[in-house]
Formats: C-alpha cells, structure tokens, sequence
C-alpha cells in the first residue's frame, strides 16, 4: 500500500497548533504528526539551511514540500503533516484540517510501499 501524507499550510503558528491538537484529539497518534512554521521570505538564513535541507529527506516529508508550497509561504506559515495510513485516514485528516481555513490542504501518495 502507497503512504499517504496530508500536508495542510495555515497562516500563523497557532491556528496550525490548533489543528494539530484537533487531530490528535480526534485519535491520530502523535507519532505520525508533526509541525513545522515555514518562515522563507527570501534566501534563507544560513542558520536554517540545515534545517531545510532536512525537510527532503525527512520520512515525514515525501515529496519536495520547500517548492510544493512555496508559493504560499511568505511570513511564518505552519505546516501540519499527517501520515495517513489509507484513503479513509486521509480523508478524516483533510476534513480536519479544513476546520481551521488553511492556506492549502493536499494529499501526496508515495509510489513506494507494499502491494
């Protein structure tokens, strides 16, 4: 089975935290959540390009998340990232996520996976 990530890109850190909370209450476990603020306004510090270079490579991360959404960052964006174990999953997180207004709410599937 292909996994499943629901991305959801909200305009402040604490509405992100609230959604966040929402799907943990709503019995994701914490251990396929997570959150990052997005602050790329223009070439990153130097300091944070450790840090982004991690968001390719991180096994929460499929895809290129830095250019999917960069057309939405601008000052301090939170992204919230839910692995979904299937479609249901990733339908239940969209809806969740849409709860609070985000910017943008998207669905990448990885080809890798079991049959």
């Amino acid at each position: 089975m292909a996994a499943r990530l629901v991305v959801g890109l909200f305009p402040a850190s604490g509405v992100a935290l609230d959604a966040y909370h929402r799907l943990r209450t709503e019995g994701f476990p914490d251990n396929r959540l997570t959150y990052r603020v997005m602050k790329e306004v223009g070439p990153p510090p130097v300091n944070v390009e450790a840090e982004l270079q991690m968001l390719q490579i991180d096994p929460m991360v499929l895809g290129d998340a830095r250019h999917t959404f960069a057309p939405h960052i601008h000052n301090g964006e939170t992204a919230v990232f839910v692995q979904a174990e299937d479609d249901d999953e990733a339908r239940s997180a969209t809806e969740i996520l849409s709860l609070y207004a985000p910017l943008a709410v998207q669905t990448l599937i990885s080809g890798r996976g079991d049959p």
